[in-house]
């Protein structure tokens, strides 16, 4: 459902939200409605946002730099039983001021997330509304400690099971969970999963397993539509802080994805050839993952591991290619704002052979990937990360991180790749990744960055963030400039 004047609609919806800021928050995150029935809920949140781009400088007459508006209005219903739990739920998004001129001819591309909005939807003003979720999720089947959830959910693979401990639940949300299979809730519209996820766990053990097909979205304002061409199947068995190992997490998985839309993919053969070949994508991919809190006098020392492989078919080529991330951090005691240090190292393979019939560059499927990069300018594929982190936490609800990381292309003859998956089932702009050529080289950029994210009750949050990009030779290779900006601005509300 296509609707008008985004213009009157924002300035009603910021007046709302200066009237709601002025007022005591005493709002629940779902409020049950006794009288109808004890069983019957709802729930509903507000998230406003204003982005503010400066992307390489092109060398043509694009802009570069811009700012755009959205909102993402969602509201659920739910009842909850005995035997099972019903929820559905509808979103509203509405993107204003998208920039119609951001967009340069290859290999320059896209000038950040507002050329990406309006690619997709060819306006600069738009609004739809769709179904975000409906699913069942049956409790009792006989079987203890055994569900199954059948409908149109979302999906985050690492987060099937909680530890209950800060740290490990930090790090399996912040720095494991959604690299390959996630929500992409970052995005203005997201990304749902329809089929049926079943889990069984006893004691520390649990097995998921989930099958489905994706939605739409991401950056496209169509979230209603399945993409039925893309198979998706994940299981996992997580191990949770077992008795021989009670400050640990760990968990096996395989990944099938099939892609049988048939678009012109992005890989670093030569146009020509991407061109003929529409055969489809299929890959295995098994990991595993392993989190170690280690208590000390001088405050928690964490451990982590992570580490995937890949096989199966690009279409005419084979596939076969890994990443592996190594990281660690240090919590030091009795030390005000409550530091938190951390630092790390991440490489997946890249191609470095165009010619040759095997594709070799880490396929991250459908991840949420601002997760792993909140500039955005990157992803986890063809590329290596070094890290250093630093957490504080001044008062309560508050939460400043900064960050800077070193990106290196793993292989020069491959691309700079940026996205997070199939967006689209039906037009090239949404194969889901894109890229640019390296010209041989693989020093990239360096990112520093940093973000607040305070939290005045429970209903309410805000968040800042500033990254700014020191461009290395790829980008010179490119752009007239080597310097970028990416910022935003934030405020959640929840019912």
């Amino acid at each position: 459902m296509m609707m008008r004047g985004p213009s009157a609609r924002l300035l009603l919806t910021l007046a709302s939200l200066a009237g709601v800021l002025t007022l005591p928050v005493t709002s629940r995150s779902e409020v049950v409605l006794t009288q109808i029935s004890p069983k019957l809920s709802i729930s509903g949140s507000l998230r406003l946002r204003g982005e503010f781009w400066n992307w390489f400088e092109p060398t043509g007459p694009q802009s570069n730099e811009y700012n755009f508006f959205a909102s993402v209005f969602r509201g659920a219903v739910k009842w909850t039983d005995d035997y099972f739990d019903f929820v559905l739920e509808a979103q509203e998004v509405g993107l204003m001021n998208l920039p119609d001129d951001a967009v340069a001819p290859a290999p320059q591309g896209s000038l950040g997330g507002g050329a990406q909005y309006f690619a997709y939807n060819r306006r600069t003003d738009d609004t739809n509304v769709f179904l975000r979720q409906g699913f069942f999720t049956l409790k009792r089947l006989g079987v203890a400690g055994f569900t199954l959830k059948g409908g149109r959910f979302e999906f985050s693979e690492g987060l099937e099971v909680l530890t209950k401990d800060p740290t490990l639940d930090w790090l399996k949300g912040a720095r494991i969970s959604q690299r390959l299979i996630g929500p992409f809730n970052f995005s203005h519209v997201g990304r749902s999963y329809d089929g049926l996820t079943g889990s069984l766990t006893r004691g520390p053990w649990n097995l998921t397993v989930m099958a489905s097909h994706p939605t739409q979205g991401g950056f496209d304002l169509a979230g209603m539509k399945e993409i039925d061409d893309i198979d998706l199947l994940y299981a996992a068995v997580n191990l949770t802080r077992p008795e021989f190992a009670p400050n640990s997490d760990a968990r096996f998985f395989y990944i099938y994805y099939s892609d049988g839309r048939g678009l012109l993919k992005t890989d670093n053969r030569p146009l020509a050839v991407r061109t003929t070949d529409h055969r489809d994508i299929y890959i295995h991919t098994e990991g595993v993952h392993w989190i170690h809190v280690l208590p000390t006098s001088a405050g928690p020392l964490d451990l982590l591991v992570w580490a995937a492989g890949q096989e199966g078919a690009w279409g005419r080529l084979d596939h076969l290619a890994w990443r592996f991330d190594l990281e660690t951090g240090w919590q030091p005691a009795a030390l005000p704002w409550k530091p938190w240090v951390r630092i790390g190292y991440g490489r997946s393979s890249g191609d470095d052979n165009p010619n040759d019939h095997t594709h070799e560059t880490f396929f991250q499927i459908l991840p949420t990937g601002r997760i792993y990069s909140w500039s955005t300018f990157y992803n986890l594929m063809n590329n290596e990360d070094a890290f250093a982190q630093l957490i504080l936490r001044p008062i309560a609800g508050l939460v400043w991180r900064s960050d800077f990381h070193n990106i290196r292309l793993a292989e020069s003859q491959d691309l700079w790749y940026t996205g997070a998956g199939a967006t689209l089932r039906d037009r090239n702009v949404g194969f889901g990744y894109s890229g640019r050529p390296s010209f041989g080289h693989r020093d990239l950029f360096r990112v520093v960055e940093s973000q607040v994210t305070y939290a005045w009750n429970p209903a309410l949050e805000f968040t800042l963030y500033y990254g700014h990009l020191f461009g290395g030779d790829v980008v010179r290779k490119i752009f007239a400039n080597d310097h970028a900006d990416f910022a935003y601005l934030e405020v959640v509300l929840k019912l």
